[in-house]
């Protein structure tokens, strides 16, 4: 599969940016305590959970980028070229981190190993928070993974809106096979649908794959010829990211109490299809204006801390807070500088490597970028 020059574009701050997205999920669960702050500002740090959403909008753009054009042309060997990269991307240091998770936690259930090697935790409510702990999101990213080549194929005649009615459709069906008397917990309720799967998730991908389509793949790119104000699209997303932020924050409340179908109808519109927005605009501008924020996240160390950041958000949880935090160093601001640190370490001693060596075994290049300027 040879891949056009567009899918070869490399955006250093969007590698930046990926790295604020790990430490904003390392926040949600850190809760840090800020002094004299109210208790609405401290709802702040209970919404970082959104770093998750800049992931799913990132890997949404970052595969459309890549494989759009291969999936049109229906390009031969195209499924097994994308297949083999994503598992080589994402399995070999997820099956490290969480063999070592599960034995830490002396978890000796043959279903509980079964289901987190084959990053199937998101699906079941019993082991969402097994393993590694965000095992959740994988299975997310797993089953966009197993659909972006579909959805790529049919974009053109699909589109964003009704590729997500048809993704929520089938997590209808999903749901309705939950509720049969099944031997275990199965897709319980709507929330679970909309808070924990792909296919209540589905825009965010969506949303990211519009905006390479729209911006960046399309044969002219309707921004980039109007004279927008330099900035505007960075820190109007950026703003917009913090207004859906502290909008989910006051209406879970803190500390977080139950919600009401109202209330939780309007958490998830905003985290789900409102924020997805900001992201994408803030991911826009990263892309295409030379701002102070985009200079930062371009910095060596922003870069490195970028690709450590998939590694930092698989260990985070159980390695951070269960391991280090609690039988280590009871500081958070310390565990988030040795996190960080080794998961640079990790990346280049370890992620990158077994990657290399996944690839090399089926005889596939790895995905080489060049800057564009």
């Amino acid at each position: 599969m040879n891949l056009p020059a567009s899918s070869r574009q490399y955006f250093p701050a969007l590698t930046g940016l990926r790295a604020v997205a790990a430490f904003l999920v390392f926040a949600h669960h850190a809760k840090p305590q800020v002094p004299f702050a109210s208790d609405f500002f401290q709802a702040f740090f209970q919404e970082a959970h959104m770093g998750v959403s800049v992931f799913f909008v990132l890997s949404g753009f970052l595969i459309a980028l890549r494989y759009s054009q291969s999936f049109q042309e229906r390009e031969q060997g195209a499924w097994r070229v994308y297949l083999l990269h994503r598992v080589a991307r994402i399995y070999p240091v997820y099956l490290f981190c969480t063999v070592i998770a599960l034995l830490f936690r002396h978890d000796v259930r043959v279903s509980s190993w079964i289901i987190n090697l084959l990053m199937l935790e998101g699906l079941f409510p019993e082991f969402a928070f097994s393993g590694i702990g965000v095992g959740w999101s994988m299975t997310v990213e797993l089953f966009f993974y197993a659909a972006a080549p579909l959805v790529l194929m049919y974009w053109e005649k699909l589109g964003l809106i009704r590729w997500t009615l048809i993704t929520l459709l089938a997590g209808v069906i999903f749901l309705m096979i939950g509720q049969l008397p099944l031997p275990f917990e199965f897709f319980p309720d709507w929330n679970f649908l909309t808070r924990s799967t792909f296919f209540g998730r589905c825009f965010e991908f969506y949303a990211g794959i519009w905006l390479a389509k729209r911006f960046f793949l399309a044969s002219s790119a309707p921004l980039t010829t109007r004279k927008v104000p330099l900035g505007m699209v960075t820190y109007g997303g950026v703003v917009g990211i913090l207004a859906c932020m502290f909008c989910m924050g006051y209406v879970r409340g803190f500390p977080p109490t139950p919600l009401s179908f109202a209330r939780l109808l309007t958490f998830h519109g905003v985290n789900n299809y409102v924020l997805p927005l900001f992201i994408g605009a803030t991911i826009w501008g990263l892309a295409r204006e030379k701002t102070w924020l985009s200079q930062v996240l371009s910095t060596r160390i922003s870069q490195d801390l970028g690709k450590g950041s998939y590694l930092f958000y698989l260990v985070h949880y159980t390695f951070g807070f269960d391991i280090l935090y609690f039988h280590v160093w009871p500081n958070r601001g310390g565990v988030l500088l040795l996190l960080a640190v080794l998961s640079i370490a990790g990346y280049y001693g370890l992620e990158a490597p077994l990657r290399k060596m996944a690839l090399k075994r089926r005889s596939l290049p790895l995905l080489r970028e060049t800057k564009i300027t």
